[in-house]
């Protein structure tokens, strides 16, 4: 059985807490990569990889497209647990037609599009075995079609990963 976790980044492993933190103590937020991670958030993503060892994760954050070269190098030199498997693809936009006036819309990153993205890698690599992978989903944003429900484990962006989020995601790939 393959187990796959979507990882989003943003309000996940980067907390608004932490930042705070660190900024009452006079200390950068951010480095050269961007915004600085939540050394608990860390530890309890560690804790669904030692419980998952064989877990693939599959960035989904916006993160991803600053490339593949960058991002492996960000999880090392964070000293992040697992490795990266994937990316999800990046939707642009959506146009949408109006049936009647035959006229066209466009939206820039529209609600659902995480959903969207995740479904897309989900139909391209796992297309005739749905049934032999287990999948979660982290995120902090409530903004997936209802057939994801069940696999979207959300975050506060507060607090990101916490152990009660981290024990969500390990029942669900389980």
């Amino acid at each position: 059985m393959e187990r796959y976790l979507f990882l989003d980044i943003d309000g996940v492993l980067n907390t608004m807490c932490y930042s705070n933190y660190l900024i009452e103590h006079d200390k950068d937020d951010t480095d050269e990569d961007g915004a600085l991670f939540d050394p608990e958030a860390i530890n309890n993503l560690a804790n669904i990889i030692k419980a998952i060892p064989d877990v693939k994760i599959l960035i989904s954050s916006t993160w991803r497209f600053k490339g593949w070269e960058w991002m492996k190098s960000l999880w090392t030199k964070r000293h992040l647990p697992g490795e990266i498997y994937g990316f999800t693809p990046g939707l642009e936009f959506v146009r949408f037609k109006d049936l009647i006036t035959e006229d066209y819309s466009e939206s820039v990153y529209p609600y659902g599009t995480r959903g969207i993205e995740i479904g897309e890698w989900l139909r391209i690599n796992k297309p005739n075995n749905p049934f032999h992978f287990k999948y979660a989903i982290i995120d902090d944003e409530d903004d997936f079609p209802s057939n994801y429900k069940d696999h979207v484990v959300l975050t506060n962006p507060v607090d990101g990963i916490t152990k009660e989020i981290a024990s969500k995601v390990i029942t669900l790939l389980m």
